[in-house]
């Protein structure tokens, strides 16, 4: 049996150009995890705990139904979510910058959930912080096909 072995050598990046404004922020815990929490994900601000959750709902009214950020970092397991806060996380949370916008991760099917007026209404959140989506095409889709 073999080990196959998979990584992105692309020099590709997220922040495409501008002035990104990157804080180690902390990621709420969540019991009812079972999804990991992936890289470049939009994430939404709980003022009353001034703690980061990933963006799904536009009704919430603790400050959650605002899209303010993206988590820079790594993939986090459920299971950590699970267990506790998260802390010193990279979320790129404005600044003037413009973002790969197909590399943008909308967190438990958003876009079938909310419908497309409300994925028009968190670009438009995350463009009041200063965070722009553009889309891109990658080449090397082309190439490995």
């Amino acid at each position: 049996m073999s080990v196959q072995d998979r990584r992105d050598i692309s020099n590709h990046k997220f922040i495409l150009s501008g002035e990104s404004l990157v804080r180690n922020q902390i990621i709420r815990q969540d019991v009812a995890r079972t999804e990991p929490l992936l890289k470049n994900t939009v994430m939404a601000l709980v003022y009353a705990t001034l703690t980061w959750i990933p963006f799904t709902e536009l009704a919430n009214v603790d400050g959650s139904s605002l899209p303010i950020g993206i988590y820079l970092g790594d993939n986090i397991l459920a299971a950590d979510l699970v267990d506790g806060n998260i802390e010193d996380c990279s979320i790129l949370i404005g600044g003037c910058c413009t973002v790969d916008g197909e590399r943008v991760v909308w967190d438990q099917d958003l876009q079938t959930k909310d419908s497309l007026i409300g994925l028009i209404n968190a670009e438009i959140s995350l463009r009041m912080v200063g965070i722009f989506l553009e889309d891109t095409d990658d080449f090397t889709a082309f190439e490995n096909e």
